[in-house]
């Protein structure tokens, strides 16, 4: 079955969503300000969002669950991976939900301890309480919870 865009999306408004998607996934909050700065109405912003969440080529769902799994990968800590979910425009139950199921599959301890270890070994000249300070710090900007972090600290030498 062929699925036609429906007439009051306008076609300029779906054809720059469509190059929006073709970059890279992206949030229905994400998607309406990209259009909304190009200049679109209202209107047709909202026409044309329903017709992609419609056509499944826009779900916040999907999104969310992708990006987790990506910068679990590389790895970063749930709090960090959250706040920038939250900036995308992702509905916080949706968050929740999606962290929630990653969580089961992750360990954050030794996602932060191999990290660390990586950090460490970059500097050995380094004085180790400057060395431990610059570790920590690197681990919560990645967005570990302090009590990981401080654990994994503890266990380097």
């Amino acid at each position: 079955m062929v699925r036609r865009t429906s007439p009051q999306v306008g076609k300029s408004a779906r054809a720059a969503a469509m190059r929006f998607l073709k970059i890279r996934p992206r949030s229905v909050g994400e998607l309406k300000e990209k259009l909304m700065i190009k200049g679109f109405s209202s209107a047709e912003i909202e026409a044309t969002v329903l017709d992609l969440q419609e056509s499944g080529l826009l779900d916040d769902r999907a999104f969310t669950k992708s990006w987790i799994n990506d910068r679990l990968a590389r790895p970063f800590g749930f709090r960090r991976i959250v706040l920038e979910l939250k900036d995308k425009g992702i509905d916080g139950d949706i968050i929740e939900q999606a962290v929630a199921e990653a969580a089961k599959d992750y360990s954050p301890q030794n996602a932060a301890m191999e990290l660390a270890r990586r950090r460490w070994e970059r500097s050995p000249d380094i004085d180790a309480l400057k060395k431990k300070k610059r570790v920590l710090d690197f681990l919560l900007r990645r967005g570990f919870e302090a009590p990981v972090a401080k654990s994994v600290l503890r266990k380097l030498k």
